[in-house]
């Protein structure tokens, strides 16, 4: 399979996903618990209620744990389907291990060949099911707003360098990490992620040339911002207070003057 869309492994939405299925697990137990003898979780007992909670606190933490792990692996290598699909199974066979554990505590009339292929089969339901809504719509989504982007070659994976004013190379990286720049007299800031962290790097030249560097990658917003629209999330669109959101948390609002106005909006909606 080739490289999936980066909106698919942004923090927003693999913490989203999680959330997702914590809400799904809870819908789900009751309808399968009358179906099941090994299933204990409750919230009437107080021993089962302990339980109940060290289980949902177990499995969540490791769920955001591995997600960071995804974006990590995806930010290095990058992650295909078929690695997102191996991934997504380590996952289920954890969280069966973590529900087995708790098990074992909390009842003593179960035995461990009975329990691990059911929590197994309830688990990968538990899982696949809010995955595969997420995914589908991470992945339409995420080729959606990545500019120039097919499945075959998505745009964000490409390496572009930024120069100075001596035609030098300062810095090289993936568009896909690349947030936005600042125009400071002689000097362009540039900010990027790197390593789930929002760097930056100051480059003596001006931001035309970061334009050129940079072009269709890019945009002016502002007369001294320019914005990578990809990494956009939301935007203001009114006359007295323009401004863009960029899906990075950490970031203030940038500005955006009117004279951009429409061009920012057109490159939006497409």
């Amino acid at each position: 399979m080739n490289k999936l869309p980066d909106y698919m492994f942004t923090r927003r939405f693999l913490f989203l996903t999680v959330l997702f299925i914590v809400v799904f697990s809870i819908l789900f137990l009751q309808l399968y618990s009358p179906f099941s003898s090994t299933y204990w979780l409750s919230l009437r007992d107080c021993h089962e209620m302990l339980g109940t909670v060290i289980m949902y606190a177990f499995s969540v933490l490791f769920l955001l744990s591995s997600k960071v792990l995804l974006m990590d692996l995806n930010r290095r290598y990058g992650v295909s389907g078929w690695g997102l699909l191996a991934f997504s199974v380590g996952e289920a066979v954890i969280v069966s291990v973590i529900y087995v554990a708790i098990t074992m505590l909390v009842r003593q009339d179960v035995k461990l060949s009975d329990l691990f292929p059911r929590a197994l089969f309830c688990i990968l339901l538990i899982l696949v099911i809010p995955y595969i809504i997420a995914y589908l719509y991470g992945y339409a989504h995420g080729l959606k707003i990545q500019p120039g982007s097919s499945p075959s070659k998505p745009q964000g994976t490409l390496i572009v360098s930024i120069h100075d004013n001596k035609g030098n190379i300062k810095l090289s990286l993936r568009i896909m990490d690349i947030l936005y720049a600042v125009s400071e007299d002689n000097y362009v800031k540039i900010f990027y992620e790197q390593d789930g962290v929002v760097r930056n790097s100051m480059i003596r030249t001006t931001a035309k040339n970061i334009e050129d560097d940079l072009e269709g990658l890019i945009t002016r917003c502002h007369r001294s911002y320019l914005i990578n629209i990809a990494k956009v999330r939301f935007f203001n669109n009114d006359r007295d207070n323009l401004y863009v959101i960029l899906d990075q948390e950490g970031i203030n609002p940038i500005p955006v003057s009117r004279s951009y106005r429409d061009a920012i909006a057109s490159l939006l909606s497409k």
